[in-house]
């Protein structure tokens, strides 16, 4: 059997034209409505991990100042997140930093995608609007896969993730459906580059997936050999303008040394999250080894057939998944199936039409990718339903990170929960002590998420007050995971920190370099409701450049670690 898409001329009926229509319009249609939820003031229901968000505004804010991710501040991921993110804020500036965040690889993947339709519509104009439909669900919507947490909220979390999920999907698409060579060239040339600098195991899950495509014939060898010496010829350029590629590669060896988890558990358990999509991935496979057998042509080997039949796809696309999400906590979760088996229905329906077998390959292919698809619709739909009951966040200094909303209940929550933090200091810190939390998921809870927007107005709120009395400062950090603080107060962040300062997962040993910027920094903040492990594992991580500092509290959430000068001018107050 030959793939009439690959092998021979296939000519779209008569009536093709609406799907053309319907496939432009579907992908316009979505370039339209993320600009325009950029542009619009949009508030957005705080949900679990939201303070991954910070992370963005925080990047954004030091590469304006010149500082560079990997060479100037240690990253969890790749760069060009960052400067795509810092591209769309500049040019939508009152855009809601978590929407921003989540759109900012549309740069990419719409006019990528938009090249594949070009392709595509060509020969089968639906196959193109079954390739853009989920494409423009998983873009549009701004959460992962799978819920996190019992109660709906906005998904400020996994955003790199979903990143390279959605570039995962574009480069099969590519792979799979694009026959113009030069054109499938520069989109591998790009989309691997763009996976390389978002996450280097989506990097690795698209190298397979090339692997195959090449010996399988879908990729001709003078095409992988010009991709191949233009990605390196950009890498190379890259380090040679900025040094960032070298950067990124000692930041991920870093990242290595500190993650010494088995690999071995981390793919259960990113199979055990996906376990639904696998368990119908795997049984389709089985039912197209029965039902489709793979065939030989005039112009196709059948060692070549064998490697370019829906099952090999499907195989490579889950072990390349599977191990992008093994090191995943969110994501748009195996999105990458969706190209894969549209190509299963459709060598089936030129096979064999409408029969049983083709009706049982739909099935099971339906089982397999619209249940993720249905459950990212039905989380988004919650968290939009959501705001109608709930109260947005007051606040003065937050700018448009704090356009939030949040249930009543948990306001209600967070004013207890505070009072208590403060009359019982102790206890919390003995919970750091010994390396746990108040509650196991804290991070995910929402009252905590409000409550440090909540603490953050506050601190902001008394050092410009103290700044606009004489208080002469220009770099801050803070001992926890982020630090939007210097973007919030228009100050210096320290060079060489690590953002998303995840102690125990993404914090190297400081250096000599890490230490003396530290040591020279002007504020080192230090949250105290509550007072949490993380916040005391980087106290201990950093002490030795702290020797210098004199303690101080700001406000009742805030103690900091100050300039000598700075805790003089505060002691004369």
């Amino acid at each position: 059997m030959t793939d009439a898409l690959s092998r021979t001329e296939y000519h779209a009926p008569i009536d093709a034209r609406p799907f053309a229509i319907a496939a432009w319009a579907t992908l316009g249609l979505t370039g339209l409505v993320v600009i325009a939820l950029l542009v619009l003031p949009v508030p957005m229901p705080i949900g679990a991990m939201y303070w991954d968000t910070f992370l963005y505004p925080d990047a954004a804010h030091r590469i304006a100042l010149g500082q560079l991710p990997n060479v100037d501040f240690f990253t969890p991921v790749g760069p060009l997140d960052y400067f795509l993110y810092a591209l769309v804020q500049a040019v939508f500036p009152g855009a809601h930093p978590l929407l921003a965040a989540s759109w900012a690889v549309a740069p990419v993947t719409i006019p990528a995608m938009a090249l594949v339709t070009l392709d595509v519509t060509r020969r089968d104009p639906l196959l193109a609007l079954a390739l853009i439909v989920p494409f423009a669900v998983y873009t549009v919507l701004p959460f992962n896969t799978s819920d996190h947490y019992v109660f709906p909220g906005a998904d400020g979390f996994g955003i790199y993730n979903r990143h390279a999920s959605q570039l995962l999907y574009v480069l099969a698409a590519t792979l799979i459906f694009v026959r113009g060579q030069w054109l499938q060239t520069a989109l591998i040339t790009a989309l691997m580059l763009a996976l390389f600098l978002v996450k280097i195991t989506g990097f690795a899950a698209g190298g397979l997936l090339c692997l195959l495509a090449l010996v399988a014939g879908r990729v001709r060898l003078l095409s992988a050999v010009v991709a191949a010496a233009i990605f390196l010829l950009a890498l190379a350029a890259l380090q040679a303008a900025t040094g960032i590629t070298a950067a990124y590669l000692a930041d991920i060896l870093a990242l290595l040394a500190i993650n010494d988890a088995s690999l071995a558990l981390r793919l259960v358990q990113g199979a055990s999250r996906t376990g639904g999509t696998v368990i119908f991935a795997g049984l389709l496979a089985l039912a197209l080894l029965v039902l489709l057998p793979p065939r030989a042509s005039l112009d196709q080997p059948a060692w070549r057939a064998s490697l370019d039949h829906p099952v090999v796809w499907l195989g490579a696309a889950l072990i390349g998944g599977i191990f992008f999400e093994s090191q995943n906590t969110g994501s748009q979760e195996l999105i990458v199936l969706w190209p894969v088996v549209l190509l299963a229905l459709r060598m089936a329906w030129l096979d064999q039409g409408a029969t049983a077998r083709t009706a049982v390959i739909a099935l099971l292919a339906a089982c397999t990718v619209l249940p993720p698809l249905v459950q990212t619709i039905q989380h988004a739909a919650r968290a939009s339903f959501a705001m109608v009951r709930q109260e947005p966040l007051i606040h003065d200094h937050l700018k448009s990170l704090g356009r939030v909303t949040v249930r009543p209940r948990w306001i209600e929550r967070h004013e207890r929960m505070r009072a208590h933090y403060l009359e019982y200091p102790q206890v919390f810190r003995a919970l750091a002590d010994r390396r746990e939390l108040p509650a196991y998921v804290l991070y995910s809870e929402h009252d905590f998420q409000f409550g440090l927007l909540r603490n953050a107005d506050e601190l902001v709120g008394r050092l410009k007050e103290l700044e606009a009395g004489g208080l002469d400062y220009q770099t801050v950090m803070t001992l926890d995971f982020a630090n939007p603080f210097p973007w919030l107060l228009d100050k210096q962040a320290p060079r060489h920190i690590a953002i998303g300062a995840d102690p125990y997962r993404a914090v190297p040993e400081p250096d000599a370099q890490v230490l003396g910027a530290i040591g020279e920094t002007d504020i080192v903040l230090e949250p105290q409701c509550p007072y949490r492990d993380n916040s005391r594992e980087l106290r201990v991580l950093y002490a030795e450049a702290l020797t210098g500092h004199v303690k101080v509290e700001l406000t009742p959430c805030y103690r900091a670690y100050v300039q000598p000068r700075i805790a003089a001018w505060l002691s004369e107050r």
